[in-house]
Parts: C-alpha cells; structure tokens; sequence
C-alpha cells in the first residue's frame, strides 16, 4: 500500500510517498497547478504507485485543484484537520 502525504502551499506541493510494504520514503516538489498535478501522476506511475491514498492538509483553497484532479483520476483523496497534526506533534 502507498500513501502520498501533500503539504500544499500557493506554488508547490511538497509531497512525500510512503511505500508502507518497504517502509520507504520518496519525496518530489512539483507546481501547484496542472502542469504540476501531472508531473505527479508520472511520477507516481514511474515509482509503480499509481493508485496512493493521498492525505494534504486543507490550506485556504489552494488544496482544492490538486484534490479535485486526483480524484478525477481515480485516487483516494482525504484532508488532514491542521489543529489535529499540531497536537499530534506536541
């Protein structure tokens, strides 16, 4: 199973994939848009991790093109609460 963590920002998405079997993680930064989103799908497709359940944090609005577009193409996609990943942190 892969899971595809997104830390969305206004330019980029910083993402990091956990192969859960190997237990290894592999990160790539692409452009918030769709010439970035598809970027992603390669590279998704080049690590053998085409279908990731994608967790991001929901920032303003700027999650919501990555999130309508990869689940427009099939994956699994859930938001994260901010005030959740702060607690879990202390």
């Amino acid at each position: 199973m892969f899971y595809l963590g997104i830390d969305v920002s206004k330019g980029k998405l910083d993402c990091a994939l956990l192969d859960a079997a190997k237990d290894k993680i592999k990160s790539k930064v692409v452009t918030n848009d769709v010439e970035g989103f598809s970027e992603l799908q390669r590279w998704l497709k080049k690590q053998k991790a085409e279908v990731p359940h994608v967790v991001m944090e929901p920032t303003g609005v700027y999650h919501e093109p990555a999130a309508f577009f990869l689940s427009d193409a099939g994956l699994t996609v859930s938001f994260v609460n901010p005030s959740q990943i702060r607690s879990f942190a202390q």
